[in-house]
């Protein structure tokens, strides 16, 4: 009886003497690139010095590679530059971002095919009938160093204006697809918190509906988020979950640290690095982005600026403008939201100045409509309780009237002052995203016309050799 005592007593104080192994894992995460690669050869090199401190490293993305960087969008392959980049520097897992369809479904499973890294969506259904690309897995799961992982992917939607939840890109290159909030489809797949030991949502849906997800879902450790643009600088605990973001644009790196006693979490901290401070460049890495910038044509100097053009106002009223210049319209529009730079320097206008710009390669349609038909297109742009005009006009001057943040009226007359003939139809053009995207009164079906935005303001940019900015607003909103 006694050697059973002292057999007991040995187990139990071995037990009380067993420390549980303490790991570390280290996150670094980049969100919002938007095909920006100049920064690459320093994330590299300081990744790799990373490596040789920490043995658990895991490199993800908060989605939108593309669109922002004609070296890389107007690429023989688009988009492969930064996927290349992105490669050699090691990244696992990213998000789909809006952006991620810019290109179109065959181009995007390309750039899928050729990425060494999984990109995951849990509230995405593709259907194989009509999509061009496959469907994307929910989740992932991974273990490093004992530590089981489980990734779930998030994408954003919004309720378009023909009521569907679609992400905020073309509707035409979302065809086959089906998105969900991604809210909901995260609750669904709470229970994979039975499976892992660090659950992670990677996530573009923007820091409001991080926020929003993280109060639903607490079973979550970290949400590694993307499509806002925020600027999160310190360790941000939200319902107990950790919320991240870095930035945009490739100048962040976000740094997230998970300490583990055994399986369980001990500390979640976050940081934000700025890529500015990074001294060292891997030369491999900065050798190739030199090439991918000599193989590009676009340094071509279209026209010169007389002035700079500050602003999306004028940048706009330089894109209607060109359009109605160049297809012989009456009146022309280009959306807010497809303005992509906020400022077009003095002096020399080149071919990658316009691609900045206009990075979308959407094609023209010109209709014939009347004043009311003008009026019924410009009321359903506008959004409640905004008081921006979303858009920017050529030929007419208008001004949306609201109540309580709701339009109740338009007011058209054309660029002196007068009204519009209420019985003439006018040839109005505009990008094929305000024509699949903004619900509107019509009886002419349209003509698409093969060329682009961009083609037309190359053209314009090329015949009229300088360019003036005009700041003065043609539409406004008046509560």
């Amino acid at each position: 009886m006694r050697l059973l005592l002292n057999f007991i007593l040995c187990l139990l104080l071995a037990a009380c003497s067993f420390t549980p192994k303490e790991t570390t894992l280290v996150i670094y995460s980049t969100n919002d690139m938007h095909a920006q690669i100049d920064n690459y050869a320093k994330v590299a090199a300081f990744l790799d010095n990373e490596r040789s401190k920490y043995k658990n490293i895991l490199i993800l993305s908060g989605g939108d590679m593309f669109s922002g960087n004609p070296v890389v969008d107007q690429h023989t392959e688009k988009g492969l530059p930064i996927i290349q980049l992105m490669n050699q520097t090691g990244y696992r897992y990213a998000a789909f971002g809006n952006h991620e369809f810019d290109y179109g479904q065959e181009i995007l499973q390309k750039r899928m095919n050729d990425a060494d890294f999984e990109l995951l969506c849990a509230n995405m259904e593709v259907d194989a009938q009509i999509a061009r690309f496959e469907q994307p897995k929910p989740y992932a799961f991974l273990q490093m160093d004992g530590i089981k992982i489980g990734i779930l992917g998030l994408t954003e939607v919004n309720e378009s204006r023909t009521g569907k939840l679609l992400p905020s890109a073309h509707p035409a290159r979302l065809e086959g697809l089906q998105f969900f909030d991604p809210v909901e489809s995260a609750l669904k797949n709470k229970s994979l918190r039975e499976e892992c030991d660090l659950f992670l949502a990677l996530t573009h849906i923007g820091y409001n509906k991080d926020i929003e997800l993280a109060h639903a879902m607490p079973e979550l450790d970290i949400i590694i988020g993307g499509h806002s643009h925020t600027h999160i600088d310190s360790t941000l605990y939200i319902n107990g979950v950790l919320v991240t973001q870095a930035e945009a644009y490739l100048n962040c790196i976000g740094k997230t640290t998970v300490t583990f006693s055994g399986k369980q979490i001990k500390e979640k901290r976050f940081e934000l690095i700025n890529v500015s401070t990074f001294k060292e460049e891997r030369a491999d890495v900065q050798q190739q982005i030199q090439a991918y910038y000599q193989e590009s044509p676009l340094t071509q100097v279209l026209a010169e600026a007389t002035a700079p053009f500050q602003g999306r106002t004028p940048l706009g009223h330089l894109m209607t403008d060109a359009f109605r210049s160049i297809l012989s319209l009456d009146i022309a529009f280009q959306n807010w939201g497809g303005i992509r730079i906020k400022e077009l320097p003095k002096g020399n206008v080149t071919m990658n100045d316009v691609f900045r710009l206009d990075p979308f390669g959407n094609n023209m349609v010109i209709y014939e409509l009347t004043p009311a038909e003008i009026r019924s297109l410009l009321m359903n742009s506008h959004r409640p309780y905004s008081q921006q005009v979303d858009l920017v006009p050529s030929g007419i001057k208008y001004q949306i009237h609201t109540r309580d943040g709701k339009a109740t009226r338009v007011t058209l007359t054309d660029m002196e002052g007068k009204p519009l003939n209420e019985s003439h139809k006018y040839k109005v053009g505009m990008n094929t995203y305000i024509s699949s995207s903004y619900p509107f009164e019509h009886s002419s079906p349209g003509e698409e016309l093969p060329s682009t935005t961009s083609d037309a303001l190359i053209e314009y940019l090329k015949q009229q050799k300088t360019i003036l900015p005009h700041p003065t607003p043609r539409g406004t909103v008046v509560e």
